[in-house]
């Protein structure tokens, strides 16, 4: 043999020994078989809840009912009051003798002097206003015609008594009227004449007073 053929021999019988160590090894070794899969979730199991429990059970509050807001559309503008008209300036003076008037610095400011109001007038007394009798004597009439004949109350032959209440002041005249016994078609007639009529003054401790008198007027017809 050459030498140039030992080391591809050499390489042979390696390999070929190589072949015969690892083929029985693979023949034998099995590959395990997998292992097999197990349920992750186990089985549970129903348990009832004790009536107890349920009874102590705090009750669920029905959602309440809040009314609904709706906003108003507008808005009314602001009211602005309007500001006081500035009063009388009256400055401060020092108290003592010597001290001004406050009323008479209005001239030197140049604004109208405070003048003090008037006071009121002093009520008149209410009017007296009696009646004949007690000491007071009746007014006698001492001046006034008779009333004068209607011409329709005649010619529809009425006739009648009317009778008046009048007030005569202090001076004799007559004042308001007032009918208490009514003819109508003679009324107007009886007052128009009394008006006219003038009495004496009724004295009533020596002072002059009003008198409250019943006046009768007859109307008759004369043929």
């Amino acid at each position: 043999m050459r030498w140039s053929f030992w080391p591809v021999s050499i390489t042979v019988h390696v390999t070929i020994g190589v072949a015969v160590l690892i083929v029985p090894l693979l023949a034998d070794v099995q590959p395990p078989s997998p292992a097999p899969l197990h349920s992750l979730f186990a089985a549970t199991r129903t348990v009832p809840i004790p009536p107890e429990v349920v009874a102590a059970a705090p009750a669920v509050r029905a959602p309440r009912n809040f009314p609904s807001v709706v906003a108003p559309t507008t808005l009314e503008p602001e009211r602005v009051e309007p500001p006081a008209p500035p009063g009388e300036v009256i400055p401060d003076l020092p108290p003592g003798p010597g001290s001004i008037d406050p009323s008479l610095l209005g001239s030197a400011i140049g604004t109208n002097p405070i003048v003090p109001l008037p006071p009121p007038p002093t009520p008149k007394p209410s009017q007296t206003i009696v009646r004949p009798g007690q000491g007071v004597r009746e007014p006698k009439r001492i001046a006034g015609s008779p009333p004068e004949y209607p011409k329709f109350a005649r010619d529809a032959r009425v006739q009648g008594v009317v009778i008046l209440e009048a007030v005569i002041n202090e001076r004799g005249e007559v004042g308001r009227i007032k009918v208490l016994r009514s003819v109508p078609l003679l009324d107007n007639a009886a007052i128009t004449a009394v008006q006219q009529w003038r009495y004496t003054p009724t004295l009533l401790n020596g002072v002059p007073v009003s008198v409250l008198m019943t006046i009768t007027v007859n109307f008759t017809l004369q043929d």
